[in-house]
């Protein structure tokens, strides 16, 4: 059975600064019709940054939709500003936590939630990490503190539930599985 489904039309509802929303007529493939709610979003990147005494930087910060405090790993879109993916994380690195990487190398590239959204995530690690003596400025309406996390701290918090953030919860066992593996990535350069 083709599972396509096809798009008849599509009434935009909402444009805004990093979503727009719209409403989509699709035909399924029985051929019936129905209705999705569709967010195109910006994409992103994100850092598994690890330091000399093996822990994870993680970001804490107030997340309006859920309504609590989260730790995640640095991330932010990717704007006008960046030629890259690369040079997003790079920029969060130094925003977010005061580091520069000298050795990174892209993990991997996911969607978010497919179901509803097209936020596209790139993944990156780094573990060679200079601490910059003048980070750039957070953005106007970001507020965080950034800490260091061992891997078996990380896991406790992940097993009482305190980490609920998808992209962190995946770079945490992607680090854990890397370091049971004795997997190195190859080296990076600027």
């Amino acid at each position: 059975m083709d599972l396509k489904e096809t798009e008849i039309s599509s009434q935009p509802i909402f444009k805004g600064r990093i979503v727009d929303l719209s409403v989509r007529t699709i035909k399924l493939p029985n051929g019936e019709k129905a209705t999705r709610e569709v967010i195109k979003h910006q994409p992103a990147a994100a850092v598994i940054a690890i330091n000399e005494n093996k822990q994870m930087l993680l970001v804490k910060q107030w997340r309006e939709p859920i309504k609590q405090l989260t730790l995640e790993i640095p991330a932010g879109l990717i704007d006008s500003t960046d030629a890259s993916p690369l040079d997003a994380m790079k920029r969060e690195l130094n925003e977010e936590g005061g580091y520069r990487a000298e050795y990174w190398e892209k993990v991997m590239e996911f969607y978010s939630s497919p179901g509803f959204t097209d936020e596209k995530m790139y993944l990156f690690y780094c573990d060679t990490l200079t601490k910059l003596e003048e980070k750039r400025s957070l953005d106007e309406d970001e507020f965080l503190t950034a800490e260091w996390y061992s891997l078996d701290e990380l896991k406790k918090m992940l097993s009482e539930g305190k980490i609920v953030d998808a992209k962190t919860i995946y770079a945490i066992t992607f680090w854990e599985n890397m370091l049971l593996s004795g997997q190195k990535m190859k080296e990076t350069n600027d």
